[in-house]
């Protein structure tokens, strides 16, 4: 039995707190803001709680699963088939089904049915590594062709990565595009995605409560400035600790405003902004897949956009991303009224997605950094995107080698 410490209060420390006491061990955690769930954190909305970012479960998460059934709220899960959309040329078009591609008027019918197989043909199975090297553009215009790339794929990664989209990695694209693939339910049709009654909370919730029972110490608002801890045998950190940087790739932040709305923008609960002008690479309009009676029915909006740790909009005020993402709605639609906008509130994270470049494989950081000290972050999540399942699936396979 070891004593350990576990630096970060997000789905990765509790799920990895949750692994090691099930092995025995005696841990304690320590979260430096006052509440725990980092990016699946939530706020009151209503009579209920939405998460501070956006967020559902996909077909194929099943440590994401697994961990609800061992906490005992499996039962809280469940299903819809939401409506997708990409927003190209300053349009939105509905990218739901096969149909939907089909009727995709941007590209000639030989294209759609060639961007159709394509998507088809990567649900197989595949050694990544041999993508790690690629950068996502040449993979994407040898497979797809000049025109395709341009009017699709080009501008979403500009929208996400900005200047360092045409460095991202082949292998990332191939597997983000391989995993919404398999969320596909209804023959192939729909895509599947999955939430928790009563939102993250709940799984949160659950945490706490079995560790506290457990008999693990939960620190919250404790800052560490310096790892390993003193008093323990080993410290794991499960966040982008400022003392461990020169093993971590560089990060995009997220900013993210939430809407509440009286009126529903979208019946799409997913729409992919095509279009680096616009300020967000995102629109979700939660409630159009998830909605729930306790939000006394008005609309939950998510606005996200990801950009570099030196993008100046990081010294906007709240006000000024507000008024940012709102113009940027009134460019998709033009009778949007701001007067349907109830409340609206601004979320940060400066550490929300490690930029996947080519070559990222041969990059990704060790668990071990010293004898006393572990990483265990979504620094170490590829080919595949960071999530939750995914998160829980690093902390599973990190505690089976203690």
């Amino acid at each position: 039995m070891k004593k350990i410490a576990i630096v970060g209060g997000g789905i990765t420390g509790l799920s990895l707190a949750h692994f090691l006491i099930k092995k025995g061990h005696r841990v304690s955690l320590f979260e430096k803001e006052p509440s725990l769930g980092g990016l699946i954190s939530t706020i009151q909305f209503e009579a209920s709680r939405i998460e501070r970012f956006y967020h559902h479960f996909f077909a194929q998460d099943d440590f994401a699963f697994k961990l609800l059934e061992e906490m005992g709220i499996k039962d809280k899960l469940f299903w819809r088939y939401p409506g997708m959309g990409f927003l190209i040329e300053q349009k939105v078009y509905p990218f739901t089904t096969p149909i939907d591609l089909l009727r995709f008027k941007p590209l000639s019918l030989n294209e759609r049915w060639k961007l159709g197989l394509f998507s088809r043909q990567l649900g197989k199975d595949r050694d990544w590594h041999s993508l790690d090297g690629l950068r996502a553009k040449d993979w994407l215009i040898e497979k797809l062709g000049q025109k395709i790339y341009r009017l699709i794929w080009e501008p979403m990664l500009q929208a996400k990565f900005g200047k360092q989209a045409e460095e991202i990695s082949a292998a990332w694209m191939w597997a983000r595009i391989k995993a919404r693939g398999k969320t596909r339910g209804l023959f192939g049709l729909r895509e599947k995605l999955g939430y928790l009654r009563g939102s993250y909370q709940v799984l949160i919730d659950a945490l706490v409560e079995k560790l506290t029972k457990a008999g693990v110490e939960i620190n919250l608002g404790k800052t560490i400035e310096g790892v390993p801890i003193t008093g323990f045998d080993l410290t794991v950190v499960t966040c982008a600790h400022a003392s461990l940087s020169r093993y971590l790739p560089p990060y995009l932040g997220n900013i993210c405003l939430v809407l509440k709305l009286t009126k529903s923008f979208s019946p799409l609960y997913w729409i992919n902004i095509a279009d680096p002008a616009l300020p967000f690479c995102a629109l979700i309009e939660h409630t159009s897949a998830f909605d729930n009676p306790l939000y006394n029915s008005y609309k939950i909006v998510y606005l996200s956009n990801y950009v570099g740790q030196d993008n100046p909009i990081w010294r906007l005020s709240d006000r000024e991303i507000y008024v940012n993402y709102v113009n940027g709605l009134k460019k998709i639609k033009a009778d949007f009224d701001e007067k349907q906008v109830v409340e609206y509130q601004v979320f940060r994270e400066r550490y929300a997605q490690p930029l996947p470049v080519s070559g990222y494989g041969e990059k990704i950081p060790p668990f071990k950094i010293s004898d006393q000290l572990y990483l265990v972050s979504n620094a170490q999540i590829y080919p595949e995107d960071r999530g939750v399942n995914h998160s829980i699936k690093l902390a599973w396979e990190f505690s089976k080698q203690l």
